[in-house]
């Protein structure tokens, strides 16, 4: 009897959606995954949706077959770096439908992929425990001490796609 090797390649479907574009059946796809992850009502969910995420922003969805597995926006913001204020994308609400499947890993993949193909830079807000995570997809953790901020205190910034040196970042916009 002969053994064979059975090779099964997932479907993975990425979709970036401009906010403005975004179906109300796509945006309940988005809150049923956060909802795995962070434990607030649908309608809480929905009212931060609709209070932080902006006509311009972006919703990025990576769907296997016809489940979505992994969620991020990207939301415009302006970064004053060493006294230039420069657009970035704001990178927030990274959630993955389970962890350990290598979904995280797949979305930081394709939130890299969008932003050098779109020409952003990318900006986003973790924890200690993260840096590391983000570390092995290029970003790189701005040191406090270059960080000048009110509302952000205490967490870190990381960045991708920025050529400048940063010796001064400023940014006290929208939560993301």
């Amino acid at each position: 009897m002969g053994g064979g090797l059975i090779i099964l390649k997932m479907n993975y479907r990425t979709e970036l959606i401009k906010h403005s574009d975004i179906s109300y059946d796509k945006i309940q796809q988005i809150v049923e995954l956060k909802s795995k992850r962070w434990h607030y009502t649908q309608e809480q969910h929905l009212d931060w949706i609709s209070k932080n995420i902006q006509p311009e922003d972006y919703h990025i969805l990576i769907f296997e077959n016809e489940e979505l597995i992994a969620y991020t926006n990207f939301v415009s913001v302006k970064v004053s770096i060493n006294d230039n204020e420069i657009p970035f994308m704001g990178i927030g609400n990274v959630c993955t439908a389970e962890s350990g499947k290598g979904y995280g890993d797949l979305l930081m993949k394709e939130v890299n992929k969008i932003i050098v193909e779109m020409n952003w830079k990318g900006i986003l807000f973790c924890k200690d425990e993260l840096v590391p995570y983000y570390q092995k997809f290029s970003w790189e953790l701005v040191p406090a001490h270059k960080i000048q901020t009110d509302n952000f205190k205490g967490i870190n910034f990381m960045v991708f796609n920025v050529s400048e040196d940063i010796s001064n970042l400023q940014y006290d916009g929208r939560n993301f």
